[in-house]
């Protein structure tokens, strides 16, 4: 039998599956059966458990392109339905199968929106790419493997600890990273930072460390030239090997144009700038990247050594005294302070520390050096210390374990001018970064106006400025 289902012009709220189910003259159980299998358009409030409403045309709409599931629901016709009401409540969807009509024109806006959607895609990935070639840097679409990814942070947490056994597993894990993943650029800068602290912090020659850290670095910029840790990875190598001044602040600057906040880009530059004697914009960067990260413990300890030689002593000294306490296991303090102790001829601090670093390190050299400098400071004072020195660093180089470069400030201490430069000459030979500083080295001011010695500055000089 036919009938009239409400008033086909009106379009009224009606709350409630009671009321939906006499709406149809159905009961409450076929009613939810029909939303759920026939997509009976009802909606749900939002917050309320179980309330639920529908709008009355919408019903109507759907009573004509649909019909019970035991068979069709008879029903007489009834106008298209009308557009939603100005009280329609917003972010409230109907779940609804549409008629054919609305379905087709649904399909055709669906179609229309993955177009423009595609389009939108387009265009943002164009632009990101010209944004990124108008500043220098590539669009990095790159997504790591997972377990790459696992590796990777892995190994920042080793790296940032700063100790050789930390460091070696920093490597290990970095390389995991390499292995899952051959694109990761990030994996590949990882490794160059380690390779670049090896030679402070372990017994890695700097002939193996940093020829490693620039094929990594190289690698890491080539991969993705956008990432700041592959520039400056690849600007400490290139200054401390290579002494390739130029191209190395290019590279830092570079990480700094592309991460304004990669405080280790802003800490590494400071400590170039502190090799070369510019203290007072050595300073400005150590500032930025304490600023950055005010935790880091070698920041703190390079800001330290940085003041130190800008002429702020009793703080520096302080500070890294402080460092020492809170953190006993790091040897940037005793080895900072180890060598200012032997710049201000505070003996007995030199001592003391270096034979504190040399516990932390586990350098037989190093305890050696400290043990004849108490033995000869207790037999002869100062002189008796440098020349107790000059033999135990006179062996290490003839053995190939140092590079020249203390033996030749202890020498330039004793006055052995001769001695002093054929050391520095050694030292220069074999890639001492600490060579690029030795115009600015107070020490070696003894041997300025020494024939071997201005010639030996001119080279260092012309090294520097004739790189890349």
């Amino acid at each position: 039998m036919s009938r009239t289902v409400g008033n086909p012009t009106e379009n009224r709220r009606i709350d409630s599956w009671k009321e939906i189910a006499a709406f149809f003259g159905r009961d409450e159980r076929t009613v939810k059966r029909w939303e759920k299998e026939r997509g009976l358009p009802v909606h749900r409030l939002p917050g309320e458990r179980g309330g639920v409403f529908a709008w009355s045309q919408e019903l109507t709409q759907w009573l004509n392109s649909s019909g019970d599931a035991s068979g069709r629901v008879e029903h007489e016709a009834v106008p298209a339905a009308a557009p939603p009401p100005p009280g329609h409540e917003p972010g409230l969807t109907p779940q609804a199968t549409a008629p054919v009509s609305t379905r087709t024109a649904m399909l055709s806006f669906a179609a229309l929106v993955l177009a423009l959607l595609a389009l939108s895609l387009y265009a943002f990935r164009f632009l990101h790419h010209s944004a990124h070639a108008a500043s220098g840097r590539p669009a990095t679409l790159h997504q790591p493997d997972p377990e790459a990814e696992q590796f990777y942070l892995k190994g920042r947490y080793y790296w940032n600890r700063r100790t050789e056994s930390d460091l070696r597993q920093a490597i290990d894990a970095f390389t995991q990273a390499v292995v899952h993943d051959s694109d990761y650029a990030k994996a590949y800068a990882g490794l160059a930072e380690c390779y670049d602290l090896m030679p402070e912090f372990s017994s890695m020659p700097r002939s193996e460390a940093f020829p490693r850290a620039i094929a990594a670095a190289s690698k890491a910029v080539a991969l993705d030239d956008s990432l700041a840790e592959a520039h400056r990875s690849l600007a400490f190598a290139l200054f401390y090997w290579d002494w390739n001044v130029n191209r190395a602040f290019q590279e830092y600057q570079r990480a700094i144009q592309l991460d304004p906040r990669d405080e280790e880009a802003h800490h590494w530059y400071a400590t170039s700038l502190l090799s070369l004697g510019r203290y007072q914009d050595a300073m400005v960067e150590i500032s930025k990247a304490q600023q950055l990260n005010p935790a880091s413990r070698s920041i703190l300890a390079d800001q330290a050594l940085i003041r130190f030689w800008a002429g702020d002593r009793a703080a520096a000294i302080a500070k890294l005294e402080e460092i020492e306490r809170a953190e006993p296991d790091f040897v940037s303090a005793p080895r900072y302070l180890a060598g200012i102790g032997f710049a201000q001829k505070n003996y007995r601090l030199f001592i003391r520390q270096t034979r504190r670093l040399a516990t932390l390190s586990g350098d037989a050299q190093l305890a050696a050096l400290a043990d004849a400098a108490e033995r000869g400071f207790a037999k002869d004072g100062e002189r008796g210390l440098l020349e107790a020195m000059r033999l135990v660093q006179q062996q290490a180089v003839d053995s190939g374990q140092a590079s020249g470069f203390e033996l030749a400030r202890t020498c330039a201490s004793l006055g052995r001018k001769d001695e002093a430069v054929t050391a520095l000459r050694a030292a220069f030979n074999s890639h001492d970064y600490m060579v690029m500083g030795i115009s600015t080295d107070p020490i070696l001011a003894a041997l300025n106006g020494t024939p071997g010695f201005e010639e030996l500055k001119r080279e260092v000089a012309d090294r520097m400025d004739h790189q890349g």
